[in-house]
């Protein structure tokens, strides 16, 4: 019982050894910073793979490479209340496929490669209703590393009602210039 005892004492030590809740841990994935382009911040333009022309997301990278600073969907099964959107050829005064900017109303969830380089961005509301489009989610998976700033992936989004949409997508990555700013 008392090698028992010294056992548990010892692998207790193991444990908590360095560790200290005033001073969290410094070389923690989220203490560590991203390295390589993320450095940047990035506008990523997702369109469908079998055309071109068909954009179906638009997403800001913040320069730490996990933050969102835009969220633009197209969603096919629904149309988003726009105030103040011009009539189109393809949809009414007021409506159109393509959301306004959700990034403050959605919550996110990216994975990074080792290179620091976006791979998953998960998506979702809040709470059922936070957006216009009840129970939105989905992800966004990036399944090649980027060449000449393209990446092809995978585009999935649900919501409430069974609406549910995949598309392969072929992603563009742009870098943001900074206004206002002086070097």
């Amino acid at each position: 019982m008392n090698t028992a005892a010294a056992l548990a004492v010892l692998v207790g030590l193991a444990f908590t050894g360095g560790c200290s809740a005033e001073s969290p841990l410094q070389d923690t994935p989220a203490a560590r910073p991203i390295p390589g382009p993320a450095a940047t911040p990035w506008l990523i333009a997702c369109s469908r793979l079998d055309n071109a022309d068909e954009t179906r997301l638009l997403l800001g990278l913040g320069a730490d490479g996990r933050s969102v600073t835009r969220f633009e969907i197209v969603t096919p099964d629904f149309l988003w209340r726009i105030p103040g959107q011009p009539e189109t050829r393809r949809f009414s005064a007021g409506q159109s496929d393509a959301s306004p900017d959700l990034a403050g109303a959605l919550r996110f969830a990216a994975l990074a490669d080792a290179d620091g380089e976006l791979r998953m961005l998960d998506f979702t509301a809040p709470a059922p209703d936070a957006v216009q489009l009840e129970g939105l989610r989905g992800s966004l998976a990036l399944h090649e590393s980027w060449q000449n700033d393209r990446a092809l992936g995978s585009l999935f989004h649900a919501a409430t009602g069974n609406l549910t949409d995949v598309s392969p997508v072929q992603c563009r990555r742009f870098e943001q210039t900074r206004t206002g700013a002086n070097p």
